[in-house]
């Protein structure tokens, strides 16, 4: 089942917030950055424990598994009992898991928002479109403002019009119904 963009979106910039909160605490070398890294990477596991992103969640239980045995004073690479240097290690695959989270986080971000910036210009066209043919004016548009008036004005639209039928059709290949009607929001609000 497709998941609602906007939310995915959203949870994102919430984890990439979070994720500078840690970067400024290691670049701070910050006593708490470790149990606030630990808390951080158990929320990202969790989420994408929900979403059912196997090959994410492995990425970070990968990260998880190598700073854990820098801790237990193994060095996971070389598979050697630590003798000296544990922390300047720790800190060093710590600074590993951060680049390894933040290049998983930005690779969703940006695959997310593009749909949604793509899904926006098709219906930009198809509004702009409809104020040309009169179909929609700006006392149409005022009355649009809940997202249930959005559905029913769209849904009658899809049923109307073949080559807008046709667009709908394309743009449920990558977004759902419910992303579509709140970006009509989104345009309709600027257009107001």
């Amino acid at each position: 089942m497709q998941e609602l963009i906007h939310h995915t979106v959203q949870k994102i910039k919430e984890l990439l917030e979070d994720f500078n909160e840690i970067q400024t605490l290691y670049f701070s070398k910050s006593f708490d950055f470790d149990s606030r890294f630990d808390v951080f990477l158990n929320n990202v596991l969790e989420y994408f424990k929900t979403k059912g992103s196997t090959s994410h969640e492995s990425e970070v239980l990968k990260i998880m598994n190598m700073v854990s045995t820098v801790k237990r004073g193994f060095n996971p690479i070389k598979m050697e009992k630590i003798t000296t240097g544990r922390r300047d290690l720790l800190w060093g695959f710590s600074f590993n898991g951060i680049e390894s989270i933040y290049d998983i986080l930005m690779e969703i971000y940006t695959k997310e928002t593009k749909k949604l910036d793509d899904a926006e210009e098709l219906i930009s066209g198809i509004i702009v479109s409809l104020y040309q043919n009169g179909i929609l004016d700006d006392e149409k548009l005022k009355e649009l403002n809940s997202v249930s008036k959005i559905e029913s004005f769209w849904t009658s639209l899809v049923a109307q019009n073949t080559a807008i039928s046709g667009i709908n059709k394309k743009l449920r290949l990558t977004v759902i119904p419910e992303d579509i009607f709140l970006i009509l929001e989104e345009v309709f609000l600027k257009l107001i």
